[in-house]
């Protein structure tokens, strides 16, 4: 019976139509082995052609775009002591954390170029003295109050007052401020300076949080619980910490301010966790308990080199240099020409890059940096050639004896010594200078000091015949205070101590023009006046390596005046991702 009800089934299966609900039941009881097989695998191709079909078109039809939720955690080497602006330019952590919590008059874009902030609009008078400030009138304070143009008074005047001790003091030094309304302030100069608006990404302070503490007892104003909690007007604000129990800050979070008046952040949480020493810091993003490391020293890569699938290295470029800083005052060797002209010749910069730093700098012959205004890219580059170093010692009467090791002139042993930090990266490169001056007959004696002695044993007083130091020069190239003459002794940064009138006009004329070209041409005479004079042997930018998570998108930033800096395009950053019709 079975059989004749399948034979009517398939017999009544009309030519043009399609097989009904009925008779599709009965198919498998008509295909052979072979044949459902067959059936099965073209089903299967047909389903997934069809998803492929579906997936393809969704993808080509929607993008990929940012989406707000997640949380970045740093490891970050050292601990806040002023989340305040005022005083912050001494630690580095301070500075990253007020970077985000605190807007400016201006501020570095990821290109660090100089951007309006807090600014609107600006005008500079004819004379170039007077600086016009038009202030948005949509900025708020992390507690709601708005922020004017008395909050940007009220911060200048407490970095000019010597009561606050601000780093800053210096740079704001001769200014008078002036509120002209609610919302415009007038910065007016005793002479003409072409860097000022490049001094003015400090933090603004709100007066209505300080203003008490500040008349009551300035003195006592770092006892402030507001240096720890503070009021910014920047996109996060505080949300919470933690500390052990000493006191010490172990970990800081941060939360979007939902009244930025800029683009809101994608991530919800920065969570910045406080490390010792450098090796614990390495130690936690290993071990995957933060997504990011604020610092890779080049001795430290091998260690992470390993792992590739989870972290992303970023290489930012400093606008800062090492060189070896001559204190010709306190060397008879040293300031003879010939000897430092001989010095020179006996730098193998390429080795120092590769052994020393493993390959994260660039090459350096000038202080003024590659891409700066007024870099001058025919100065007189001297080569690694210790032929040329001897001759040059032997015309000046240094003469390497038979069976002796050093040279010497008059019984003077060829000798001085160099003061360093011990850090690894400048005793690598103090190895190789040493091997290289050796070779030349010179003796180098190596004076090491702890981070916290250098500056003030070694800095402050000028009590070195040779430095090997790193110079931060921020985002403006302008190098008065790192050369001119007024600069020698401290709080100056002038390490070479080294004088020459023509490099004091050069400098003092070069900043107070804002014709650019004719800075340019400046700067040029001076990198070569100091390629003839020898006060220093510049060696190397370094590189600012930064590790983190590939989870962590949108990190697109290339050059940073200040480590703070990497944080310049923090709004582009984010984790969670959406798709969205193209």
């Amino acid at each position: 019976m079975a059989e004749d009800r399948q034979s009517q089934l398939v017999l009544g299966v009309a030519k043009r139509k399609l097989p009904t609900r009925a008779q599709l039941r009965y198919i498998n009881d008509l295909l052979t082995a072979k044949q459902r097989i067959v059936v099965l695998v073209s089903s299967l191709v047909f389903l997934l052609a069809g998803g492929f079909i579906v997936v393809y078109a969704y993808l080509s039809n929607t993008h990929v775009v940012a989406a707000t939720g997640g949380e970045y955690t740093e490891a970050i080497v050292g601990h806040p002591q002023y989340i305040n602006p005022v005083f912050s330019q001494t630690n580095d952590v301070d500075m990253d954390l007020t970077r985000l919590m605190f807007s400016s008059l201006f501020r570095l874009s990821k290109a660090q170029t100089l951007q309006p902030d807090l600014v609107s609009d600006y005008s500079i008078s004819e004379d170039q003295l007077t600086y016009t400030f038009y202030i948005r009138r949509d900025a708020t304070w992390h507690d709601g109050q708005p922020l004017t143009a008395s909050d940007i008074l009220f911060t200048i005047q407490a970095i000019q007052d010597p009561n606050y001790q601000s780093p800053l003091e210096t740079t704001l030094r001769g200014v008078t401020a002036a509120k002209v309304d609610e919302y415009t302030v007038t910065l007016t100069l005793e002479e003409p300076f072409a860097p000022f608006l490049s001094s003015l990404t400090f933090g603004i302070l709100p007066e209505h949080i300080w203003y008490d503490a500040y008349k009551i007892s300035p003195q006592n104003i770092t006892l402030s619980e507001y240096n720890t909690r503070p009021i910014g007007s920047g996109p996060f604000m505080f949300g919470s910490l933690v500390k052990d129990a000493s006191g010490v800050l172990k970990s800081y979070q941060l939360i979007p301010y939902e009244g930025y008046y800029g683009a809101k952040p994608y991530l919800e949480r920065l969570t910045f966790y406080f490390y010792s020493d450098q090796e614990s810091a390495l130690s936690a993003l290993q071990q995957k308990q933060v997504d990011g490391l604020a610092f890779i020293a080049p001795e430290q890569k091998t260690a992470l080199q390993k792992d590739t699938r989870t972290l992303a290295y970023h290489r930012l470029q400093l606008p800062q240099y090492t060189a070896i800083f001559f204190n010709q005052e306190h060397s008879d060797v040293l300031s003879e020409d010939a000897v430092r002209q001989a010095l020179v010749w006996g730098v193998d910069r390429t080795t120092i890059i590769n052994d020393a730093l493993d390959g994260e700098g660039e090459l350096l012959y000038t202080p003024v940096l590659p891409g700066y205004l007024g870099y001058n890219p025919e100065v007189e580059k001297y080569g690694f050639d210790l032929e040329q170093g001897k001759q040059i010692l032997e015309e000046a009467g240094w003469v390497l004896s038979e069976g002796e090791q050093f040279r010497k002139k008059d019984d003077q042993v060829l000798e001085f010594g160099i003061a360093t930090v011990n850090l690894p990266e400048f005793l690598a490169t103090l190895q190789v200078l040493q091997d290289n001056w050796a070779a030349m007959g010179i003796k180098l004696n190596v004076n090491v000091y702890e981070p916290a002695d250098i500056q003030e044993q070694i800095v402050k007083p000028r009590d070195y015949e040779a430095l090997l130091f790193g110079a931060i020069i921020g985002s403006d190239p302008d190098p008065y205070a790192f050369w001119h003459s007024t600069q020698m002794e401290h709080p100056g940064l002038a390490l070479a101590v080294f004088y020459q009138k023509n490099i004091d006009d050069l400098l003092e004329t070069a900043r107070k023009t804002s014709d650019e070209e004719q800075r340019r041409l400046k700067y040029f005479h001076f990198q070569n006046i100091l390629a003839e004079e020898i006060p220093a042997i510049f060696l190397y930018n370094p590189y600012y390596t930064y590790a983190m998570n590939k989870a962590v998108k949108g990190v697109d930033s290339q050059y940073i005046s200040l480590p703070s800096d990497r944080f310049a395009d923090i709004l582009n950053w984010h984790i969670k991702t959406d798709r969205i019709k193209n």
